[in-house]
């Protein structure tokens, strides 16, 4: 694990990255997630779960950057995916919608 000189920002390995996911995925599942982020318990157990998992202590703003990174990826992509595709985006059921010919 490395930080830059500021011990801000982290640096990330593909292991790291699927603990993060796989811990993110259960905390959502166990209801810590009332909006687009964790509450105060979720943060926390993210923070503790990822720290017995690693070894590694990050901080809830190393952890929140993170997330927000892959939400940010997620729109990214789902931009791309509609405009190059000439499929709408279904406000009300929150997918990509298509018509029965497509």
């Amino acid at each position: 694990m490395e930080y830059s000189q500021s011990q801000d920002k982290a640096c990330w390995t593909r292991e790291m990255l699927n603990t993060f996911y796989d811990i993110c995925i259960k905390t959502i599942k166990k209801g810590m997630r009332p909006n687009t982020n964790f509450d105060k318990a979720g943060w926390k157990y993210v923070m503790n779960c990822f720290k017995e998992r690693t070894g590694h202590a990050l901080t809830k703003a190393q952890l929140k950057n993170r997330w927000d990174g892959i939400k940010k990826g997620l729109e990214n992509m789902k931009k791309k995916l509609i405009f190059k595709t000439g499929v709408d985006w279904s406000t009300e059921i929150r997918t990509i919608s298509v018509t029965d010919k497509w």
